[in-house]
């Protein structure tokens, strides 16, 4: 930590405020608390509610409340953390980029709550509204690790011996960008799934969609291929949580392959790899106890930190390999902070 700069200080603390609102939304939605605040954006028509919340409970109106400020304030953070990268960093692409294509993306995400409470938990708006914010936390995760030094090879001829050539490395950055296409459709549908049908009344019930395979799990009924489009959707879910696991399977295997060892990256894969399999167990559980409120905030709190674990690993997977490599000017500036934090140049690094 001391030897980052105070942008990379900044960023990691970003992410980490990012997961934390992602938790909280979590928390909001499963005590049914999303309409608690039954305007947009003022509260019960004011910027700090009182009076008689009706239906609500008090801990309700201040969770959603509190979820809003706080939004609000990550919101603020993000747009002058792209400042900051577009005016510090403008010969650095990969850095400042990202960085200022979350600004639309916060814009679209601004838009989708105020939605959710106008459209009353509409499942399609609230599922948006989940995908877009995974996307924001994606991309200050990329513009924060665009400041580190990754090792890159950049021609087999090149390729000191017992280390990667660029056509390995090239494979398995497909494989980790496979890995992370499959946890972002399973953390997105499985969002979906869990709310479809619920509509504005259920409050902290689970949709038919999540209860339609009753407590069967891992089969529905006794089947892979149930009937019912509820069924369908939960049973897609699990195929898709069964795919990203084999995915992320041989991510793990072929990450300790890699010479030199990337230990960044190699922490990125294990860790997702170790949550990924606790999600699912988590998730059997879940369907086990009927759907408490505890394990399915818990459920999309994890789900968030293994999708930003195995897409970051993807994009770093991906520079490793000279898929988005710098020019010569942003070689020239690299952070002198390594893969695993230490310092490290890029030149000692590809010598292993």
């Amino acid at each position: 930590m001391s030897s980052m700069t105070r942008y990379q200080r900044v960023g990691l603390g970003l992410v980490i405020g990012l997961l934390a609102l992602t938790a909280l939304g979590g928390i909001v939605r499963v005590t049914g608390s999303g309409l608690a605040c039954p305007d947009w954006p003022a509260c019960y028509g004011a910027v700090i509610p009182s009076g008689d919340f009706g239906e609500f409970a008090g801990y309700q109106v201040w969770l959603e409340w509190t979820h809003r400020l706080v939004a609000a304030i990550m919101g603020f953070i993000i747009l002058g953390y792209a400042v900051v990268a577009w005016r510090q960093y403008r010969d650095r692409t990969r850095v400042w980029l990202p960085a200022v294509l979350s600004i639309p993306l916060l814009a679209i995400q601004v838009v989708l709550g105020g939605l959710t409470v106008t459209e009353r938990l509409e499942e399609a708006i609230v599922t948006l509204h989940l995908a877009t914010a995974m996307l924001i936390l994606m991309l200050v995760a990329f513009s924060w690790l665009s400041t580190f030094d990754w090792r890159v090879v950049t021609s087999d001829d090149e390729a000191p011996l017992g280390s990667d050539s660029p056509s390995q490395a090239r494979n398995y950055a497909r494989i980790a960008l496979l890995t992370a296409i499959l946890v972002y459709a399973a953390v997105v549908i499985g969002s979906y799934v869990t709310h479809v049908g619920a509509g504005p009344d259920a409050g902290a019930s689970v949709g038919p969609g999540g209860a339609a395979c009753g407590n069967n799990w891992p089969f529905c009924y006794g089947g892979l291929f149930p009937d019912g489009e509820y069924a369908q959707w939960n049973m897609g879910h699990r195929f898709l949580v069964l795919f990203g696991a084999i995915a992320l399977f041989a991510a793990s295997m072929g990450v300790v392959m890699l010479r030199p060892r990337a230990r960044g990256l190699t922490f990125m894969v294990h860790g997702a790899m170790t949550l990924y399999v606790a999600q699912i167990f988590i998730g059997a559980a879940m369907i086990w106890i009927n759907f408490d409120a505890w394990a399915r905030a818990l459920h999309l709190s994890m789900g968030s930190i293994t999708w930003l674990l195995v897409s970051a690993a993807a994009l770093v997977a991906i520079y490793r390999a000279g898929g988005l490599r710098a020019g010569s000017q942003d070689q020239a500036n690299l952070s002198p902070v390594g893969t695993d934090g230490s310092s490290a140049s890029l030149e000692s690094e590809r010598n292993g």
